[in-house]
């Protein structure tokens, strides 16, 4: 499920109470600190869910978000929130620690106890809540982790930046499917962080391999549409060599071009007998799905059919037409 909030539309004087009102939903009892001119207030969320795994791409000037409540206080479920910084700089207190937070940064911090987050003018962020149980790692260990500034230089932070936050950008091309199968890998990736941050290293090589199918095949569903999907970035973008790339999904029966393109025509396909895009050419929606030659997207696309491109999107639209586009199928 996908929930969008935007507060450009409201009228100005609206904007500040919308903005608790939505952030006290998420977080529990909190303090929001916003700008005082009513009219420079901003912000849009798109928030997302994979099971237990909230997941919302943020961009905001909030200037604070502050709870002083305690863990007793039952107006949430104890979460730990994770922040992927995107662009901006922050400031987040919790248990006697304070972290400056940059660009490329992730902080974690427990949603149930008092913390202070500051930020210095407007903010993009990716943020991960799940909840603590869920996670089963105790709170004294989770403890050490927050308000600790956690850099990009290791390959797990990485690896989960990555993951999450190309989930945060385009989380209408997961359906209900995918993310359930895609919410165990996140939590995975969770427990490797907190692992690798208390210098635990060896205890995050398994959730960091295990979890490297389900994150390479929702990376290659978020991303389908490029033209530089390649093995090399692939495999840079998930911190391993082509050759393990190739390794991972051969064991899955999965060859990586035959997978993409596969994908890439199933698409076009939809899309040329779809009203909705009747005004594309088939050369645009071709090159709208990665493929460079619309020659080559026609060979291919007969190929997996068994018509051209035009013949099927002449077919599709034609009357009595509705029911049958399953003939075509390969």
């Amino acid at each position: 499920m996908t929930v969008q909030f935007d507060l450009e539309p409201l009228d100005p004087a609206d904007r500040a109470e919308a903005i608790r009102e939505v952030s006290q939903k998420l977080n529990g009892k909190i303090e929001v600190r916003v700008p005082p001119d009513p009219a420079r207030i901003r912000a849009v969320m798109t928030i997302s869910t994979l099971g237990p795994v909230e997941i919302a791409g943020i961009e905001w000037n909030v200037a604070a978000l502050k709870r002083t409540a305690g863990p007793k206080d039952d107006d949430i479920e104890p979460q730990v929130f994770l922040g992927f910084q995107e662009s901006g700089v922050s400031r987040t207190t919790q248990r006697g620690r304070r972290a400056e937070i940059w660009p490329g940064d992730i902080v974690m911090v427990e949603t149930a106890r008092p913390y202070d987050i500051a930020f210095n003018g407007p903010i993009k962020t990716v943020s991960v809540r799940v909840p603590t149980r869920v996670l089963g790692l105790p709170s004294g260990l989770l403890g050490q982790l927050t308000a600790v500034r956690l850099g990009p230089d290791r390959p797990v932070t990485s690896a989960a930046a990555v993951f999450f936050s190309h989930l945060a950008r385009r989380p209408t091309a997961v359906g209900e499917t995918e993310a359930s199968l895609l919410a165990q890998p996140g939590i995975d990736l969770i427990r490797a962080m907190v692992a690798t941050g208390l210098g635990h290293d060896d205890l995050a090589r398994g959730p960091l391999h295990d979890t490297l199918l389900e994150r390479v095949m929702a990376y290659l569903r978020l991303h389908l549409a490029e033209h530089d999907l390649t093995a090399a970035r692939i495999a840079a973008d998930h911190h391993v060599s082509v050759r393990q790339l190739y390794l991972i999904l051969s064991r899955a029966g999965i060859s990586l071009g035959d997978w993409i393109r596969k994908e890439r025509l199933a698409e076009c396909k939809r899309q040329l007998a779809s009203s909705a895009h009747q005004h594309l050419t088939i050369e645009t929606t071709a090159y709208q799905w990665g493929f460079a030659s619309a020659a080559h997207f026609s060979r291919v696309f007969k190929s997996a059919y068994g018509m051209s491109p035009g013949e099927w999107r002449r077919r599709s639209r034609s009357p009595g037409h509705a029911g049958k586009a399953g003939v075509c199928e390969p």
